[in-house]
């Protein structure tokens, strides 16, 4: 057989393990995708427009074909690529070499040093990446900057495989059979960074994505808790029924008549009635939200988080001089500021607009502007409310004002939907709701990301225990024990785990900070403020080291089950 048939044997192995597992992944795909089509319909009709999800069983009959032979295609197209570079290398393996055991292994130790200065320049690389804009909107240096880190840090596994048997002399220091044990394995796994690293980085990329996601969305869900909190002080809001669902709002279906503020005033226990107006205008070839409200009301009893100086102040300034506070989306993707003016064609024409504030929001990812609602009925001519956010008097029972303001509204409404009549708690409760059901699907993603994982190092230990089968048949034979060779096999996992978890950590860190200061910057304009939270990177470590050891666990046992006598045979 010739160079070339050996190097095309291989690549047709790995084509047909490629059809295999695009043929499961197809259809594991399609029924996950069955089951969270529910709760994509959940998220889009939270967040944007009322959907359904009876459209999801045509994924079995017009579409199941084409998605398949896709899945097919990329599950063969891929693994023929990753198997193009061990295809050249057996190809021009001599034949001498090829028979001697570990032999290959040893040839690739000589590259790890290599491979490791490649994976520092992809780390430079990404942090060099990091640094320039969207580019027409998308981040596509940061999207470029993850690869980069992730590749890096892979290529540093093998590095760190080789190199961490240092430990191995401070293990060495201490005596006893467990001691000689974890010596062994580690020493066997520094001895085999090519296949170990491809593990470790397994590992590392499933832990990465796990605690960069997980502390980007901690994160941001942190800063929307505040950020509510501090925004939401209305009492009790009175909305459109489906104010809660979907962003199409300011259309008469979805508005309030404007006397119904006197008839909330009129309640003995309300203290100050805000008329709340959101409707959606083009600015500079954006689609944002133009928010008109009692400013001067506001500026009493609520507040904006802005970015310099102080809310009331603000407001009322706004107010005084006809002015606007603008969103931070809207003011980096107009390239505005406090004291710059902007023009906005009204229904009256064109209008020049001072900004006098930018305040943080977290809505709309489209931007939002603010102005006092005698402007805006100046202007739009529009008498229509969203949203009357209604201020009770301190010592009032809540829950017997609701029940009256339902009361009174239900008599208006002449057999209509009533309106939504929700407390502060309640729309607190809400929106974070809403948050977490938004970014469920995100945890399904880590989990799959972490089987693989799982599933990398149970394959690395099961060819380790195939190509050592003479090594514990020997060490079997001069006394070792079945539950020492368990031993041995779950050290070595052990330590690729330390390994993986290691570079997880680091990978994570790093991860998130692209998450949150780059991609969801450039992608979405949001600020959010990094917490580090430690009750869950501790639970994902722990997740990582309970999978580690599990899949551990079977090749350990396997390894112990293996017959002396045919370990022995060609001794």
């Amino acid at each position: 057989m010739t160079q070339g048939r050996v190097a095309i044997l291989f690549l047709i192995e790995a084509g047909a393990f490629g059809i295999l597992g695009g043929i499961v992944g197809s259809i594991a795909g399609i029924v996950l995708a069955q089951e969270l089509i529910a709760l994509l319909s959940r998220t889009i009709s939270d967040l944007y427009v009322p959907v359904g999800s009876g459209e999801g069983g045509l994924l079995w009959t017009s579409q199941f074909f084409n998605m398949g032979l896709e899945g097919v295609m990329i599950g063969c197209l891929v693994s023929m690529i990753g198997a193009i570079g061990p295809s050249v290398d057996a190809s021009k393996t001599a034949t001498v070499r090829a028979l001697a055991p570990g032999d290959y292994e040893a040839s690739q130790q000589l590259r790890v040093g290599s491979l490791g200065v490649v994976g520092a320049g992809l780390l430079i690389m990404a942090g060099f990446l990091s640094w320039p804009g969207p580019i027409q909107g998308v981040p596509v240096l940061g999207y470029m900057a993850t690869l980069c880190l992730l590749a890096g840090l892979a290529c540093l596994a093998p590095l760190c495989v080789t190199r961490g048997s240092g430990s191995r002399r401070m293990i060495g220091r201490h005596t006893g059979v467990r001691s000689v044990m974890k010596n062994i394995a580690v020493e066997h796994a520094s001895r085999n960074p090519g296949r170990n690293g491809v593990t470790v980085s397994a590992l590392m990329v499933g832990l990465a994505i796990m605690i960069g996601v997980l502390v980007m969305v901690r994160s941001f869900r942190h800063t929307v808790e505040v950020w509510v909190a501090d925004t939401v002080l209305a009492d009790v809001v009175v909305a459109p029924s489906l104010w809660l669902r979907g962003t199409e709002i300011g259309t008469v279906g979805r508005s309030l008549p404007p006397s119904w503020s006197n008839t909330l005033s009129s309640i003995p226990e309300v203290a100050a009635v805000d008329t709340y107006r959101d409707v959606r205008i083009e600015v500079n070839g954006h689609r944002v939200a133009v928010v008109s409200r009692d400013l001067r009301l506001h500026a009493r009893w609520s507040r904006y988080l802005v970015r310099t100086g102080d809310s009331s102040e603000h407001l009322n300034r706004a107010a005084e001089i006809d002015g606007l506070l603008v969103s931070e989306v809207l003011a980096d993707r107009l390239g505005v500021q406090e004291g710059s003016v902007l023009e906005i064609m009204t229904p009256s024409g064109a209008r020049r607009f001072p900004i006098v504030a930018v305040f943080y929001d977290y809505s709309t990812d489209g931007g939002k502007l603010l102005m006092d609602r005698a402007l805006y009925q100046s202007l739009w001519h529009d008498e229509l409310v969203t949203v009357f956010p209604v201020y009770l008097r301190d010592g009032t029972n809540l829950d017997r004002v609701r029940a009256r303001i339902t009361e009174q509204l239900n008599a208006t409404t002449g057999g209509g939907l009533p309106p939504l009549v929700i407390s502060n708690t309640e729309l607190r409760k809400e929106i974070l709701e809403i948050f977490d059901r938004t970014f469920l699907l995100t945890y399904v993603l880590e989990a799959i990301a972490v089987v693989i994982a799982m599933l990398g190092i149970v394959n690395t230990l099961i060819t380790s225990v195939l190509e050592r089968r003479r090594e514990f048949a020997t060490l079997r034979a001069i006394g070792g024990s079945a539950k020492q060779i368990r031993q041995l096999v779950l050290w070595e996992a052990v330590y690729l785990g330390v390994m993986g978890i290691g570079l997880g950590l680091i990978g994570g860190g790093l991860l998130s900070l692209l998450l949150i200061k780059v991609i969801n910057k450039q992608s979405f304009g949001w600020t959010i403020q990094m917490i580090v939270p430690v009750g869950a990177l501790v639970q994902a470590v722990a997740l990582a080291v309970v999978a580690t050891l599990v899949a551990g666990y079977f090749p350990a046992r396997w390894a112990a089950r293996q017959p002396v006598v045919e370990g022995l045979r060609e001794e």
